[in-house]
């Protein structure tokens, strides 16, 4: 029995017509306009599951069959004729496709090519929310399908596991995961691929291909996510950073006819799209997840023709001079070249000063409590150390999968640091107790974590308690080495823009905007952002007022 690091599947059975809608002979027309008639005859492929940049085909007469490959198989999603269009939102993209799709019999389709895709949907109001709605189900249909992902074979105590299995997480990638000492038939599924102990963490793509022990960028390259035509590349502006703040910008600054990249190195949403649940954003009252919230805005930014690019270090930038382009440099040895560029990268969750801290990463201690980390502890004790809102979160749909949540701070309580809901929420679960006056003064385990000592609400006696789970959320430190001394810091590390800029840093006779660093043409947004306000919704805010302002600076507009 293996295990799958995401949610329950949403039924979505009663959702078939909005999965494969039939356009109407109206919409037929005037889809007409964005492509080409082509002939495809039967038994010839229109595309397989895994190429890029293809093209979404209109059915105008013909049968097509769609079927979807797995390490173990294939199945059938079923036949479709006259009206069926075909793709989902890797398709704005040029992604891999999730499915391959062949004639039946003789077809006849419009075929409009990715760009006219794009084109399509933001030129037609009424065929944009259809197709759209289509690509966005089709793709959590295949992130929910069962037999269709990857397989992951590894150990819940090693953290190379934990990463792969939250990279896949977190870029909507369906996948299965064997471990080697707990879950049977692994042993059966190591042998059928060659997989040995010593090549854990293992991954077998849908077309069998095995990776062991792959980095990011590889594994990324083998399901299809990566960006394929960055090299060179000059864009009016460069995001670093795909967090709330980054997608905003993207989102913006795309629409209104920029040419736009984000680079981000783990996956679309930051800090924010690891959230179980966030209830104060508006318009969502019922809340959302971070990984919901991040996955339309990645869909929206790509919509409007803004590149995402995952997993995409940015190692260092080239400053240069007042005018001319900015070099950015990424770990895979390439650079893009960019007018303007938003930092984005917002912050990290404080390491506290523990004894070999390292070690027990991934192999019980955690920065994020999404559905897989609950997996880890189910019916356990576990502790959450950190007073924010993201620890509130985590503390409460932690609460509904394990045995109990013992929330530590060293403050007297949480209402300096919270929102007043959570600490509500956090007050009326039973199965919650906060400790204040409360820290870990040291772990302890071999392999993993077995236990931790501390000192609780107050006493100074330093206790052992047998916790094997512990969830740290601890304030934030900006990720801003990359920048060295491309733009001026505040003694915290986080990039200080507008009227913050220090006397003398500023170069030129305009006043700067109010986000923009000291380097004029590079913008700062979201938590990276010296005295940002660290909440979604201010961030979003700064990501998409930062375009207006860059918007000035790429004209050349002279007064702030």
């Amino acid at each position: 029995m293996s295990d799958f690091p995401h949610p329950p599947a949403p039924d979505l059975s009663n959702r078939m017509h909005q999965i494969f809608p039939l356009l109407n002979e109206g919409q037929m027309r005037r889809v007409a306009r964005y492509g080409t008639t082509v002939c495809i005859a039967a038994g010839e492929y229109l595309y397989h599951q895994g190429e890029r940049h293809t093209s979404m085909f209109v059915i105008v007469s013909g049968e097509i069959e769609v079927t979807r490959q797995a390490p173990l198989g294939v199945h059938s999603l079923g036949r479709h004729g006259r009206g069926l269009f075909t793709g989902d939102t890797g398709t704005l993209a040029g992604r891999a496709s999730s499915a391959t799709v062949r004639a039946v019999s003789e077809v006849v389709a419009v075929r409009i090519d990715e760009e006219a895709v794009r084109t399509l949907v933001v030129s037609e109001a009424e065929l944009s929310e259809l197709i759209m709605r289509a690509f966005i189900l089709r793709r959590v249909s295949f992130f929910n399908d069962r037999q269709a992902g990857v397989i992951v074979i590894g150990t819940q105590s090693s953290a190379s596991t934990l990463r792969v299995r939250e990279f896949l997480t977190r870029n909507l990638q369906p996948s299965a995961y064997f471990d080697m000492a707990t879950h049977e038939g692994t042993a059966d599924i190591m042998a059928r691929f060659g997989i040995t102990e010593d090549d854990a963490p293992a991954v077998v793509t849908q077309s069998g291909q095995v990776l062991k022990k792959p980095t990011m960028r590889q594994l990324a390259d083998a399901v299809g996510i990566s960006a394929d035509r960055l090299k060179g590349e000059k864009y009016d502006v460069v995001v670093v950073g795909a967090g709330p703040a980054g997608l905003a910008s993207a989102v913006y600054g795309a629409s209104e006819g920029l040419r736009v990249a984000v680079l981000d190195a783990k996956a679309p949403g930051g800090q924010a799209g690891a959230s179980s649940r966030i209830e104060n954003y508006f318009g969502f009252p019922t809340g959302i997840s971070g990984q919901a919230l991040a996955g339309r805005g990645l869909t929206q930014a790509r919509k409007f023709g803004a590149e995402v690019a995952v997993p995409v270090e940015v190692r260092r930038v080239d400053c240069g001079g007042p005018g001319e382009d900015f070099t950015i440099h990424m770990d895979d040895g390439e650079c893009v070249y960019a007018r303007s560029i938003v930092i984005a990268t917002g912050a990290r969750y404080r390491k506290p000063d523990l004894p070999e801290l390292g070690r027990y990463e991934g192999r019980g201690v955690y920065y994020a409590a999404s559905f897989m980390e609950a997996q880890f502890c189910h019916q356990e004790e576990v502790v959450v150390v950190g007073g924010g809102n993201s620890a509130g979160q985590a503390a409460v749909f932690l609460a509904s999968h394990v045995k109990h949540v013992h929330i530590m701070v060293r403050s007297e309580g949480l209402a300096a640091s919270m929102s007043r809901y959570l600490i509500q929420r956090i007050d009326a679960i039973p199965n919650i107790t906060l400790h204040t006056r409360s820290r870990i003064v040291e772990l302890k385990g071999e392999g993993r974590l077995e236990s931790i000592r501390c000192r609780m609400d107050g006493s100074p006696e330093v206790i052992a308690k047998p916790i094997c789970h512990v969830f740290l959320f601890l304030g934030a430190e900006p990720n801003t080495g990359w920048l060295a001394d491309c733009v001026a810091l505040d003694d915290r590390d986080f990039v200080l823009t507008g009227p913050q800029i220090p006397d003398g840093a500023w170069p030129l006779e305009r006043l700067p905007h109010p986000l923009e660093t000291s380097n004029p043409g590079i913008f700062a947004v979201g938590d990276v952002r010296s005295g940002s306000v660290k909440r979604v919704a201010a961030a979003v805010g700064e990501g998409s007022a930062a375009i207006q302002s860059l918007h000035r600076v790429l004209a050349g507009v002279a007064d702030a």
